[in-house]
């Protein structure tokens, strides 16, 4: 009988030992077991939401942007066709004015000016210098005025040439002068062209 009792204490321990061995590897187990779980969860709920935020939010803007830029170049391109079509017709409306604006102003006529002459018999000393306009009856008339300029002007400084002191101290003198202008014009074209002499000078010095 004593042999016996040292036998069954000395199995007693050999199961606390398997015990201590299945503990120290429980931990192992979980988180072998768990560290995949751990990843898919964080990986759904945690990294593809906010990857999925962000890339919503950079589609939105670039949409936006995109939506933004188109419309303004519509916009840029119809404002730009309105101001081209505005132009054109203001254009065509001006040339239309401009035609009748030219019809309706009489063209720049030349001016007898700054004429001036030795007077008569004064051996130098004493001149006159004048400055007028000369109005035709009508537009041809003014036209065939305007065409005889050079040989109207040789036809002025030749009456005004001879005229006298004694002339042109009398009050009347300009309308002397503008009577014989007159004539003189009208015998050179002609015809009774000319309708009237206006001095805008009439200078005795």
């Amino acid at each position: 009988m004593s042999d016996s009792a040292p036998d069954k204490s000395a199995e007693k321990p050999a199961p606390a030992a398997g015990k201590s061995a299945a503990g120290g590897m429980l931990p192992t187990i979980i988180a072998v077991v768990l560290a995949p779980v751990l990843s898919w969860a964080v990986v759904n709920f945690v990294l593809i939401p906010k990857l999925t935020t962000q890339i919503k939010s950079e589609l939105t803007t670039i949409m936006a942007k995109a939506s933004k830029h188109d419309g303004t170049e519509a916009a840029s391109e119809h404002e730009a066709e309105a101001d081209a079509g505005a132009g054109a017709a203001a254009g065509g409306h001006g040339e239309a004015k401009g035609e009748a604006g030219g019809k309706d102003k009489p063209a720049a006529r030349p001016k007898f000016e700054n004429l001036t002459v030795n007077i008569a018999g004064t051996q130098g000393t004493r001149y006159l210098k004048v400055t007028f306009n000369v109005v035709g009856k009508n537009d041809a008339a003014n036209k065939k005025i305007d065409a005889k300029y050079a040989e109207l002007v040789d036809t002025t400084l030749t009456i005004l040439a001879s005229l006298s002191m004694p002339e042109l101290d009398e009050p009347s003198s300009k309308a002397v002068v503008r009577g014989r202008l007159v004539a003189a014009f009208n015998d050179l074209l002609k015809a009774p062209l000319v309708e009237q002499v206006f001095f805008s000078d009439f200078v005795v010095q």
